[in-house]
């Protein structure tokens, strides 16, 4: 069981992170490929021979375009802070993030418990009854107070037979 801290949220090297990626071919995303949205695996990188970015990564644009999804004048991402809950059409990012290779990619952290061949299970985000570490250390800070109680109560108790 793994909490939702956000160092468990990092992506391994070459994941589909859409946040990486241009609206245009080039820059330093990584060359990554993804499949079932075409219903074909789609290299992330233009081939060799491309007439205008031989080897260069695809920007969103040019893979929206590729799964018949780009809709003219989409912006690369919404103004900020981020896209509005629900919305699926309102920039190019959403509409990329959307797809199912997107949504499924996994973090670092799952992905290395997997490979291990153990059951990652994600707790509930902001449920501190259902996080069994939160419960744990709700009762080690229980059992704390009571020895403190007891420690204090001893020594007073040790000070009162002095004093007599």
């Amino acid at each position: 069981m793994v909490d939702h801290s956000q160092g468990h949220a990092a992506y391994p090297p070459g994941a589909l992170q859409v946040s990486e990626m241009n609206l245009n071919p080039g820059g330093s995303q990584c060359g990554f490929e993804m499949a079932g949205s075409c219903a074909i695996i789609q290299p992330m990188i233009f081939a060799h021979d491309h007439s205008t970015s031989p080897n260069q990564p695809k920007g969103i644009k040019a893979v929206l375009e590729e799964c018949d999804l780009w809709i003219p004048r989409l912006r690369l991402e919404c103004k900020k802070p981020k896209c509005e809950v629900g919305a699926t059409l309102c920039c190019a990012q959403q509409l990329l993030g959307q797809q199912p290779d997107f949504q499924e990619q996994k973090s670092l952290v799952q992905e290395v418990i997997e490979a291990a061949r153990h059951l990652c299970i994600f707790l509930p985000k902001f449920h501190c009854e259902f996080n069994f570490i939160e419960f744990f250390w709700g009762a080690v800070k229980k059992y704390a107070t009571l020895v403190s109680i007891g420690f204090k109560r001893l020594e007073s108790d040790h000070s009162m037979r002095e004093m007599e």
